[in-house]
């Protein structure tokens, strides 16, 4: 999935530019097709496993906003990028929490999240002079970073605009990690996407979609829904670069992921040693 792959690589360059230097249009439009999929998912729901692939992904949409948080995986076939693993929060669309643990140029790191608020953060406290956290500074890019992080890992905003702004079908059904599966996949616009990600600004919103458009301006999205019409796991890739780029995210334990808080106050480190958690 190459937006997440994208969030944690301007995420970590953002962090490194920091401490070098001392430290739309389309969005009233997408909130109606939006609403369309709400009212389609909603009596779907009703229904049990829908089989129309739009009814599936819009009746899912509210399943996930009903958990509301969960454990989540990433795994990537980039060995630079080898993805991480936590807990994620999207009750609130506008403030998506994330509390994730990964491998960043090396080093096992820690990202937390909360809507706009970000912290880098290591166990490794002598780096940080007895600090385990220091708060990144939220600057045009690293804001915007980590906002479409929270966007793409945030489930009911990937199933809401592939149910009401992609072309979705029936793959089948298959197993993952032992567990039933239905397959459907969309095809949908980066443009789209970008749309959809309505935290971030206007600016936020170009930069994005320009990156993005590297890999293709049409994006693959595959969903696994179980029974329980619950995402278990999904993957996205462009059309320029294929599957084999694809970076996986799965869903687990919905509902128990528990809250997403800041650091402590005193546990804060100065930004001047963010370089340290790299070196």
């Amino acid at each position: 999935m190459r937006v997440v792959r994208l969030a944690s690589t301007v995420a970590t360059a953002a962090v490194l530019l920091a401490a070098l230097t001392a430290c739309g249009s389309g969005k009233s439009d997408n909130k109606a097709s939006a609403g369309d999929g709400k009212d389609a998912g909603a009596a779907a729901a009703a229904a049990g496993a829908p089989a129309d692939p739009k009814a599936a992904l819009a009746a899912a949409a509210l399943v996930m906003q009903k958990a509301g948080n969960g454990k989540v995986a990433m795994t990537s076939p980039d060995a630079s990028n080898p993805g991480g693993s936590g807990t994620a929060d999207w009750k609130d669309p506008a403030k998506v929490a994330l509390d994730v643990t990964g491998d960043m140029e090396g080093k096992k790191l820690k990202i937390r999240v909360i809507g706009a608020d970000a912290y880098i953060g290591s166990d490794d406290a002598a780096a940080l002079q007895g600090k385990h956290w220091i708060q990144v500074p939220n600057s045009e890019e690293m804001g915007g970073a980590f906002a479409v992080m929270g966007q793409m890992m945030n489930p009911v905003t990937q199933l809401t605009i592939a149910a009401a702004s992609g072309k979705p079908s029936k793959v089948g059904q298959e197993s993952v990690d032992g567990v039933q599966t239905t397959h459907l996949r969309a095809v949908e616009d980066t443009a789209t996407l970008v749309a959809g990600m309505t935290s971030l600004t206007a600016e936020q919103r170009q930069s994005v979609q320009k990156t993005l458009e590297e890999d293709g301006k049409t994006l693959t999205v595959d969903f696994w829904l179980n029974d329980k019409q619950e995402l278990v796991q999904y993957q996205e890739y462009g059309d320029s670069n294929g599957a084999s780029k694809a970076v996986t995210v799965k869903y687990s334990d919905l509902g128990k992921g528990g809250k997403v808080e800041a650091p402590a106050a005193g546990d804060l480190g100065s930004q001047a040693d963010l370089l340290k958690l790299f070196g």
